[in-house]
Formats: C-alpha cells, sequence, structure tokens
C-alpha cells in the first residue's frame, strides 16, 4: 500500500486537505482495533482540531460521530445519553447489510445512521441500537480531564466490554469503533485515572499552527476552513479489514525485537520515571509496530517503526517521579539536588533519552 499516494487521492476526491498523520494515527487505532488521545499544544487549537478529527471520521470513513464535553458535576447517565446518536444528528442517509443470525434473517435495513425500532439490537455488523439511538463509530471527548472519576470509569468499561450499560440497556458498540480524548498537551495527565490512560492504544500531538508564525496564541486563525460533515465512505471497512489482516504477516526479527526489548528495559529504569511501565503498554508497542507496517508498505518492522511506535505507546503513559519517591533517594541524595534534576525532565525528554542512548541494530 503506497501511503502517500492513498492520502493524496483520499484528498483529491474529498476536497479535504487534511492532517495526514492526524489520518494515520487515527487508521492505526482502527487497524488495531484501539483507541487514540490526540493532544494539541495551545487551548485555542482545540476547536479546530475537534473538527478536523470528526471531518476525518465523517468525510473519509464514513462514521458517524458525536462529541461530548465533559463536565465535574456530570452523572454516569448523562454521558450516556450524550454519547448516543439519533437519526437528526446523522447527515445522509446510508444503508447497512445486516448478517444472518440465529436470531434474526438477512436484510437491508435504510437508516440515518440508525438501526430502525423493528430492528434487532445487535447483529452480525456488529452494529447496535435501541430504539432510534445507537452508539456513533467515533465519540471525541473533550475536557476529559474535568469529568468525574465515575465517568471515568465508566468510558474504562466501554472500552474494556465494548458495550454500554445504561437506563435504556446494554448497548453494543460498532465493529468500526474509536474513542478519541482531545486534551490540551498541560492537561493530560491531570486528574486522569492512571488505568484510563493506559487503556489507550497512542497519542498524537496535532499542531495545526505548527506551520504558521503566530506569536499570540489569542490571534491564532485556522490556516483554511473545515468542509460540512459528509458521509462519503472514501476509506472503507473493507480496507481497514484488509490492513488488519496483514498485523499477522509482519516479521519482528531477533535483532529488531532485542532493541524494542532494550528500549523497554532502559524506560523502566530511568531514574526520572515513576512507576516503571504496564505490561499493557509493551503489548500495545508491538502491536502498533505492526499495524505501521503496512502503512508504510513493508511487512518486516524496521528500527524506524520501532522508534514512531514508541513515542506514539509510551508519551501519555509516562510519569515523571516526584522527588521523595526518586530511587537515588534511598541511598542518600540530596533532595534539592533531585528536585532541580526532576524538573529538567518531561515525557517526551524521557523517550529522546531513552532512544537515544539505546543501540540501534545494523
Amino acid at each position: 500500500m503506497d501511503l502517500l499516494s492513498k492520502i493524496s487521492a483520499l484528498k483529491r476526491r474529498s476536497d479535504f486537505n487534511f492532517d495526514a498523520d492526524l489520518f494515520v494515527g487515527l487508521l492505526a487505532s482502527l487497524i488495531g482495533k484501539q483507541h487514540a488521545i490526540v493532544t494539541v499544544n495551545r487551548a485555542v487549537y482545540l476547536d479546530f482540531a475537534e473538527g478536523m478529527i470528526s471531518r476525518i471520521g465523517t468525510n473519509i470513513f464514513g462514521f458517524t460521530v458525536t462529541t461530548v464535553l465533559c463536565t465535574p458535576d456530570m452523572t454516569t447517565d448523562e454521558f450516556a445519553e450524550l454519547i448516543l446518536v439519533t437519526p437528526e444528528h446523522v447527515p445522509g442517509n446510508f444503508s447497512v447489510q445486516l448478517s444472518p443470525s440465529p436470531l434474526m434473517e438477512s436484510t437491508t435495513v435504510e437508516f440515518p445512521g440508525r438501526l430502525s425500532k423493528q430492528s434487532s439490537k445487535h447483529n452480525g455488523s456488529g452494529i447496535s441500537s435501541y430504539g432510534e439511538s445507537r452508539i456513533p463509530n467515533l465519540i471525541i471527548l473533550r475536557d476529559l480531564e474535568n469529568s468525574s472519576h465515575y465517568v471515568q470509569a465508566q468510558i474504562l468499561e466501554i472500552l474494556r466490554t465494548k458495550s454500554l450499560l445504561c437506563s435504556k440497556g446494554v448497548l453494543l458498540t460498532p465493529n468500526q469503533f474509536l474513542v478519541v480524548p482531545l486534551l490540551w498537551t498541560s492537561n493530560k495527565r491531570r486528574r486522569l485515572f492512571p488505568y484510563l490512560l493506559d487503556h489507550f492504544f497512542l497519542s498524537h500531538n496535532y499542531d495545526p499552527g505548527e506551520y504558521l508564525e503566530q506569536e499570540v496564541p489569542e490571534y491564532w486563525q485556522a490556516p483554511f476552513e473545515l468542509p460540512p460533515a459528509s458521509i462519503h465512505r472514501l476509506f472503507s471497512a473493507k480496507e481497514v479489514e484488509l490492513l488488519s489482516s496483514m498485523i499477522g504477516s509482519v516479521t519482528i526479527s531477533a535483532d529488531v525485537r532485542r532493541y524494542m526489548h532494550d528500549i523497554m528495559v532502559f524506560l523502566r529504569m530511568h531514574r526520572a520515571i515513576r512507576g516503571g511501565i504496564s505490561a499493557r503498554a509493551s503489548k500495545d508497542f508491538e502491536l502498533l509496530l505492526k499495524c505501521l507496517c503496512p502503512l508504510h508498505d513493508v511487512r518486516y518492522a524496521t528500527p524506524s517503526i520501532v522508534k514512531i511506535a514508541a513515542r506514539k505507546v509510551y508519551s501519555h503513559r509516562i510519569t515523571v517521579t516526584t522527588p521523595e519517591a526518586e530511587r537515588s533517594m534511598a541511598y542518600g541524595s540530596d533532595i534539592e539536588a533531585v528536585t532541580k534534576f526532576l524538573q529538567l525532565w518531561t515525557p517526551d525528554l524521557v523517550l529522546d533519552d531513552v532512544l537515544d542512548n539505546v543501540l540501534i541494530p545494523l
């Protein structure tokens, strides 16, 4: 697959100059059947980033999309109601071919982003609905760090069980399902469950103004106007499934696997990291590596792709330790010196340090 040619063709067909790196991040998450975090460096970018993610979902993947603005007083029932979509929230009409199952006959149902009331709550296509409501393909979460722990626990349950338990009953997520928290970089770890952060596959920092010379954020202007939302399905579900099926054929040589292992060990042993690196993160590291290889049109893992996967998988999972918990304090280090040392570190700098010090296989 020539990814650059594919992206150029999608931009021409959709007349939409979407961000290629953001598109690849969302696509990699879909290939791995996982979820992604998107961050921005300035709060004024949040609205444009939300629109970009939403338009990629609707105009490229043909997804139903909903955005939830989280608040501290939001209850779990309110959150459940907000993430569901109804016919009036979906642009355009499209049909879904229902697969035969023991409970229902194969039929085609025309619906504007939902199943009809007479349809089953779940079918072979992975679509779930209750009445006229359904779980959308893409959920964008704004201000997730402001939500209560109950709502965060509910989100974690959705990601783990692929279902939503609410007053309407149990609703199953679609086969193609993506949850994307949109966070300001400085708030990425504030009041967020570590278990919830660990459940997100990758993180991508989107900077729409990186090529603009803007000194004051308040005067930032979007580089272009986003197109209206419309479901095109320019990148079909079959193409995503084809890429997913190629994961199993990706070869990781012994040298590259040792390189990955060294990165994981160096991260766990780094002085600035608190709590080490979870087993899930290491598992996602290998999965993302295998997801990126087909996108780069290779069937084997290379050190350069390993570096990309490491940055995407670990950046949101690293927590810089406190001076009191820094391991050298157990051997008599001066707390003031340790404090000054730790002030120099951020998760991205830790990753840079590790990737610079781990020997790359030749």
